[in-house]
């Protein structure tokens, strides 16, 4: 990856290698599980017991939906 800026005249270039595949996946699915952490719990505040059955049945069925794709 290459970073080009040109200000006044200056010229600011910058470098780098891509990062490696398995971490992208594991910092994106590390962010993945952060939101879905703040859903639950904002779930729960708001809706309780009810509003966190429904989302765990959601849950669910988008994994079981999910695995069935592969």
């Amino acid at each position: 990856m290459k970073i080009r800026f040109e200000h006044n005249g200056t010229v600011f270039e910058f470098e780098s290698r891509p990062m490696k595949e398995g971490r992208f996946r594991a910092l994106c699915l590390l962010a993945a599980a952060g939101v879905y952490a703040g859903m639950v719990a904002a779930v729960a505040a708001l809706c309780n017991v009810p509003g966190l059955v429904l989302l765990l049945v959601g849950t669910a069925v988008v994994t079981i939906i999910a695995r069935g794709m592969d």
